[in-house]
């Protein structure tokens, strides 16, 4: 893990206040590295949702690098049409996405998904990109939509 997304890593996982015995549903798991940190912070293993079977397989390979396997659940599917059991929905404590809202077609039906798979009382955890406040100066030749 690069230092730079350790130290985001470690930023948001402060910030998500997640407590002991936690279940925790990641949508847009990529990696798994974040899933993990979640996962040893709760004491219970996080499920991991991504689309991409090459990043679940490298988030596996990982995961087996740093003896971490049993604190993380893979599963394949898209978070638009999540891999989620019927007896699964309403009974995470947590669901989170970070970095996955930007790259959907529809970033509320995610959310709602997210709704769904939490228990009643349960918190969803975005965090993205604000592609609204980046700034360049000087603007590059063709950046600007024009």
């Amino acid at each position: 893990m690069t230092t730079l997304n350790r130290r985001l890593n470690e930023r948001c996982i402060d910030a998500a206040q997640l407590a002991a015995g936690e279940r925790v549903v990641d949508f847009g798991a990529g990696l798994g590295q974040y899933s993990r940190m979640m996962a040893r912070v709760t004491g219970v293993p996080v499920l991991g949702l991504e689309r991409s079977p090459e990043q679940i397989a490298e988030a596996l390979r990982q995961a087996a690098a740093d003896d971490d396997t049993a604190m993380i659940e893979m599963r394949q599917g898209d978070v638009l049409d999540p891999p989620l059991r019927d007896d699964e929905l309403g009974r995470f404590d947590v669901a989170h996405a970070r970095f996955v809202l930007e790259h959907i077609p529809d970033p509320l039906q995610v959310v709602r998904n997210m709704a769904r798979a939490v228990r009643p009382g349960g918190r969803v955890i975005l965090s993205d990109d604000d592609y609204d406040g980046l700034r360049l100066w000087r603007e590059p030749p063709g950046f600007s939509p024009v």
